[in-house]
């Protein structure tokens, strides 16, 4: 490392000459610090250039999927409006509550007719068939004569 301070001549022809190539040594300092910040500069800008593409691009990519998305949103409304068109014309809720009523007025009536049948089956149950056979014998007897007196 050099020796950063310097010692100041006595004589004025010696101080000129030191203050010249203190002179030249800051001019050489300067010429690279201007180099540097050009470099610095020009990388600043390349990246910023950069960004402003990467920026540019991805506004379009947003731009396109904002338009997708608005597309896709008036499709959804437009069949919601159908969809409630639709089940308004239909009158589906009347027609559910119309079929429960139906089912249970069939499931009534099936009742009914069971019950009427299971009374029947007790009732032809509670017959008496050899009672019921002696009656029919008994009205054959009766009947034959009477057959036989109209010709049959």
């Amino acid at each position: 490392m050099e020796n950063n301070f310097v010692q100041i001549p006595e004589n004025e022809e010696n101080l000129q000459k030191l203050i010249y190539e203190q002179s030249l040594k800051q001019t050489e300092l300067l010429e690279k610090q201007t180099e540097w910040v050009k470099k610095q500069t020009l990388i600043v800008s390349v990246l910023m250039l950069v960004v402003a593409i990467a920026l540019l691009v991805l506004s379009v990519q947003v731009g396109g999927v904002l338009e997708e998305a608005n597309s896709a949103i008036d499709e959804i409304t437009v069949l919601t409006h159908e969809l409630n068109t639709v089940l308004e014309e239909s009158h589906i809720t009347e027609l559910l509550n119309n079929a429960n009523a139906l089912i249970e007025e069939s499931g009534d009536a099936l009742k009914e007719a069971l019950e009427g049948v299971d009374e029947a089956l007790n009732t032809v149950g509670q017959i008496d068939i050899e009672t019921l056979n002696k009656a029919i014998a008994d009205l054959q007897k009766v009947v034959a004569p009477l057959a036989k007196l109209f010709g049959r």
